[in-house]
C-alpha cells in the first residue's frame, strides 16, 4: 500500500486549524458523549480494550477527554492527545471539575501525524493506544501506525473505531427511505446507496449542523484503512461492526437510529503480530 493512497499530509494544517476553531461547538454539543457514544462506540471500545485497573492509555485524537475520563473512572492511567489546543483546553477544563477517578489523567497537545513527537510520549510504555471516531478526520495515519507499533508494550493492544468505511464514509453515500403499498398495508424501508468506495478520497462535511467550519473527512476503504497497520506488523484480533438496539425510537425517518441492521460504526482490535 503506497502511502501517497491513503495519506494526505498536504491538508495537515488545514485539517488542525478547522478542528481548532470547531473546538467550542463540538464541545458544547458533544459534552459527555451523544447516541452513537452512549449506545455504540462507548460500549463497543471498552469490550475491545478489556481494560484492567492500573493500565496505561494513550488516547490520540481525545477531543475534549470523554473517553478519556471515562477510562479513568475504569482505574486505567490515562494519557490524552489532541492536536488542536482548544479541544485540549475544553478536556483540562472538564476533567478539573470531576476528579473522582480510580486511575489517573492527563492531556497533552500533539500532532499525531508528527510520528517523532507520538514515539517520544514514551516508547514500550503503553498497554493501550485507543483511536475513538478520529481517524477518518486525521490526513495522515501512517505516521500513527508506526509509533502506536513503537508505543506499545509487546502484549499492547491498539483499539480505534471509525465511520464504517463501507455505509458511513464516502462522497458519494446517500441514506433513501422506500414506502410501499401492499394489500393496503404501507411498509418503510430505509437503505444506503455508496459510491466511489474504493478510491481513498477527501471531501469535507458536517458532522454537527451549525457547527463553524466544515471539516475534512478522509475516506479510506478498509483494506487500505487495515493495509497501514498491516504493513508496521500489526495483526487484526478482534471486530465488531455495532447497531443501535431495536427499541430505541428516532423520530427521525433517515436518522441512523432507523438503521437496526446496517452498521454506522466500525470497531477493530490490533496486536502486534511479533510480540
Amino acid at each position: 500500500m503506497e502511502v501517497a493512497m491513503v495519506d494526505f499530509a498536504s491538508l495537515g494544517q488545514e485539517t488542525i486549524g478547522i478542528w481548532n476553531r470547531n473546538a467550542d461547538f463540538w464541545d458544547e454539543r458533544m459534552g459527555e458523549g451523544n447516541e452513537f457514544h452512549k449506545f455504540l462506540i462507548e460500549p463497543t471500545q471498552l469490550k475491545l480494550l478489556s481494560l484492567q485497573a492500573g493500565e496505561r492509555v494513550l488516547d490520540i485524537g481525545c477531543g475534549n477527554g470523554q473517553f478519556v475520563r471515562k477510562m479513568a473512572s475504569l482505574g486505567a492511567d490515562v494519557l490524552g492527545v489532541d492536536a488542536a489546543p482548544g479541544m485540549i483546553e475544553h478536556a483540562r477544563r472538564r476533567t478539573s471539575t470531576d476528579t473522582d477517578y480510580a486511575g489517573s489523567v492527563q492531556f497533552d497537545v500533539v500532532d499525531a501525524t508528527d510520528e517523532a513527537a507520538m514515539v517520544a510520549l514514551g516508547a514500550g510504555e503503553f498497554d493501550s493506544v485507543v483511536c475513538t471516531m478520529a481517524l477518518m478526520d486525521i490526513s495522515s495515519i501512517t505516521p500513527i501506525a508506526s509509533a502506536a507499533r513503537l508505543l506499545l508494550k509487546p502484549s499492547g493492544r491498539m483499539v480505534f473505531s471509525v465511520m464504517h468505511p463501507c455505509f458511513n464514509s464516502t462522497q458519494g453515500f446517500r441514506q433513501t427511505l422506500e414506502r410501499e403499498e401492499n394489500d393496503g398495508e404501507l411498509t418503510e424501508r430505509v437503505s444506503v446507496q455508496v459510491t466511489r468506495y474504493i478510491e481513498p478520497h477527501t471531501h469535507k462535511g458536517l458532522a454537527m449542523v451549525g457547527q463553524p467550519l466544515p471539516q475534512n473527512y478522509f475516506h479510506r476503504p478498509i483494506s487500505a484503512l487495515l493495509g497501514v497497520f498491516f504493513a508496521v506488523g500489526f495483526v487484526v484480533d478482534a471486530i465488531k461492526e455495532p447497531v443501535f438496539p431495536e427499541d430505541l425510537p428516532d423520530d427521525d425517518k433517515l436518522g441512523w437510529l432507523m438503521y437496526k441492521d446496517i452498521p454506522p460504526v466500525l470497531s477493530v482490535r490490533l496486536v502486534n503480530l511479533h510480540r
